[in-house]
């Protein structure tokens, strides 16, 4: 997954987000994090572009899930269908430690 950041931009690009059940899961991991003021997605590419206000965010409390989102990339990586519910977990886990960290 290629993941681009500048402050009040997001960029995530796979083919794994073309997946809808994916996408909007990583997409509420992404609200919980940012309270993201827009997105948007471009099918072709399975990109997604979410902004949010930066001054909101404490990225600080973020460190913690560099090791889960490690994770989730080692899954992303082997993604078919097959393994879509093992993405799911690991995106769930994610949303679970933001709960705690924030």
């Amino acid at each position: 997954m290629d993941i681009n950041y500048f402050p009040g931009r997001i960029r995530l690009r796979d083919a794994v987000l073309k997946d809808d059940d994916i996408r909007a899961a990583a997409l509420a991991v992404a609200e919980k994090i940012t309270h993201c003021t827009s997105y948007s997605y471009n099918p072709k590419t399975g990109s997604v572009l979410i902004e949010y206000d930066a001054a909101t965010v404490d990225e600080n409390k973020l460190l913690p899930l560099k090791n889960l989102v490690m994770k989730l990339r080692s899954k992303v990586l082997f993604y078919t269908p097959r393994n879509k519910n093992a993405v799911l977990e690991t995106i769930a886990e994610i949303a679970g430690a933001v709960d705690t960290a924030l």
